[in-house]
């Protein structure tokens, strides 16, 4: 497989939902909690590299990069976490992690 390691980040969004992005595959989860996103991307993960795997498609479309607004908007949720942070002392509703890959199973990181 070309790549078996994959940047992700979770947030929080205004109305108390969270969303899960892999910007190395363009796949995104969603849940009511942090840990509901992350599993529904991890499911989504495990089912694109099945199916591109199971076609022999891995050279073309892993990785397949997140386009530039995408990038941007991660970009912007980490500067809002940082400022959070260091202001208001919150430390919730936002979470960067790797989706590792091994063997043929996925494993958080």
């Amino acid at each position: 497989m070309a790549q078996d390691t994959f940047r992700c980040y979770v947030y929080k969004t205004p109305d108390g939902r969270y969303l899960a992005d892999c910007l190395d595959l363009t796949l995104m989860g969603k849940g009511r909690s942090m840990d509901e996103a992350i599993a529904d991307l991890r499911e989504a993960i495990l089912g694109y590299l099945e199916g591109v795997t199971a076609k022999g498609w891995e050279q073309d479309l892993i990785p397949r990069r997140a386009p530039l607004y995408r990038w941007l908007r991660f970009y912007r949720h980490l500067a809002l976490h940082a400022l959070r942070a260091l202001f208001a002392q919150r430390l919730d509703g936002f979470l960067t992690y790797e989706e590792r890959l091994e063997g043929n199973r996925l494993v958080y990181a």
